[in-house]
């Protein structure tokens, strides 16, 4: 196992320069499209698109790499959780902007989340855009964060076409795809789901998929109440983060 995920790391990391050298020269040829014959532009614009999926699945196995490699997150640091799907939600809804679904968003302000905020982001966020990329113009799309004795359960749940439930165990598996046809046209890489699982697992959590065929699907990311703590908002906790900076 130990071998697999260093070659994997290794071959990843290996073509993430070739791919790149392609994609710009792909991209300088697109900028002189009218210099080509028809014959061309077509072929041109599917290796650009190609090119650019197979950098976005080096991307994700890299980071699934990282994850797999890295200690997991202490429930130290807590952050507002209704500021992060707020985040979340503002940044799908202009992505999707021209599908005009409607984003639902319930969360209680004072519950803050304690583990590592970007890996966070990246979990609910893959889960929210996938509802927003695999359903219909005008669905209605909620994300919900609930509290009990229990723990938290954080909830994606969208009224989309569902998935059929022999799909269900596989779905983090990765390059697993329940519509390969519909993957390609979307651009995904097969290793989304792969990601939240392992996201959430080093939040000593887990994730729940729950789906109806005609209805729609819920992803339930359940943690443990030590990942959370109720805590009055101040102003300050409720202002966007300052973007990150270089030296």
């Amino acid at each position: 196992e130990l071998m697999r995920k260093d070659f994997v790391g290794n071959v990843s990391h290996e073509l993430g320069t070739p791919i790149t050298v392609i994609k710009g020269y792909l991209e300088a040829i697109m900028d002189n499209m009218q210099d080509l014959d028809d014959k061309w532009r077509k072929p041109i614009k599917q290796m650009h698109q190609q090119s650019s999926r197979m950098e976005n699945i080096v991307k994700d196995l890299l980071l699934l790499s990282s994850l797999e490699t890295k200690t997991r997150p202490r429930p130290q640091d807590s952050f507002s959780l209704l500021q992060l799907l707020s985040e979340i939600r503002n940044d799908t809804q202009q992505i999707f902007a021209k599908k005009s679904h409607d984003f639902r968003l319930d969360c209680n302000e004072e519950l803050q989340f304690l583990g590592e905020r970007g890996e966070l982001y990246s979990a609910i966020s893959n889960l929210v855009t996938n509802a927003a990329k695999y359903t219909a113009a005008e669905s209605t799309i909620m994300v919900s964060a609930q509290n009990s004795e229990a723990g938290l359960d954080i909830v994606i749940r969208d009224n989309g076409i569902g998935i059929e439930s022999q799909h269900l165990p596989r779905l983090t598996e990765r390059f697993y795809r329940v519509d390969v046809s519909r993957s390609s046209e979307t651009g995904g890489t097969g290793l989304g789901l792969a990601i939240v699982k392992h996201i959430v697992g080093r939040h000593d959590g887990e994730l729940n998929i729950e789906s109806e065929v005609g209805k729609g699907s819920s992803f339930i990311c359940h943690f443990p109440p030590n990942r959370v703590k109720l805590e009055a908002p101040t102003a300050a906790s409720l202002e966007p983060p300052a973007p990150a900076t270089t030296a």
